[in-house]
């Protein structure tokens, strides 16, 4: 059961920020999330890791509201997938899972999109990495939850709840959650490893600004 969620408000530039003492495994790795946007039209970011204004790699909602996830590096694009479905529904929970492996040997697979358990097959733009290609995320620089400060500083708008990023494997939407009895996607607990720089935000303890993260 989750019990909390998180509300970021683009307006304030809300966010949630941490540099990793160390680099771990910048080429596997996956990030799972429910989300509830309440606005719509503009690039609003989940999560990234940001080096400078020429390096980041970003899990994103684009201006036409379509999920988007961009590895930038080196000043240019070293994979990308921009759906061609539409995230519209401001009343709706969305369960995102975005899996990256550029070690994997096909190509289409290196980077997986989950939607409410199902995987997205459908995009505007599919630019898949190279092999071996590293990201951002998962590198000795900060990371953000609800931004890409330092990169073109887009602020998440809505809800965030049951987020979690594994280190050094990439799962499908199946570890995170499960359908019901009526044929609905809900969470459920994840039993494997998180890795060395992994992390499950709960947002259980709201004391203070430190210990929802």
């Amino acid at each position: 059961e989750v019990l909390r969620s998180l509300r970021f408000n683009s307006d304030d530039t809300a966010y949630l920020n941490r540099t990793p003492s160390t680099a771990s495994n910048v080429d596997t790795w996956t990030w799972s999330g429910w989300v509830k946007r309440s606005k719509l039209g503009q690039h609003t970011d989940m999560f990234s890791g940001v080096q400078n204004g020429q390096n980041a790699t970003i899990i994103q909602f684009d201006n036409n509201d379509q999920l988007d996830f961009e590895n930038f590096v080196g000043n240019s694009s070293q994979g990308r997938k921009i759906t061609n479905m539409r995230f519209r529904d401001v009343s709706a929970w969305y369960h995102i899972v975005v899996a990256y492996d550029s070690t994997n040997s096909t190509a289409d697979d290196r980077v997986k999109l989950y939607v409410n358990g199902s995987q997205i097959t459908s995009f505007s733009t599919s630019e898949n990495p190279s092999s071996g290609q590293d990201t951002i995320i998962n590198s000795a620089n900060p990371h953000y939850v609800g931004s890409d400060k330092g990169f073109n500083n887009h602020y998440f708008d809505g809800y965030l709840a049951n987020v979690q990023f594994i280190d050094g494997s990439q799962l499908a939407a199946s570890s995170f959650g499960e359908y019901d009895d009526n044929n609905v996607w809900q969470p459920k607990t994840y039993s494997g490893s998180y890795g060395t720089n992994g992390f499950y935000l709960k947002f259980a303890d709201n004391s203070s600004d430190a210990a929802l993260g």
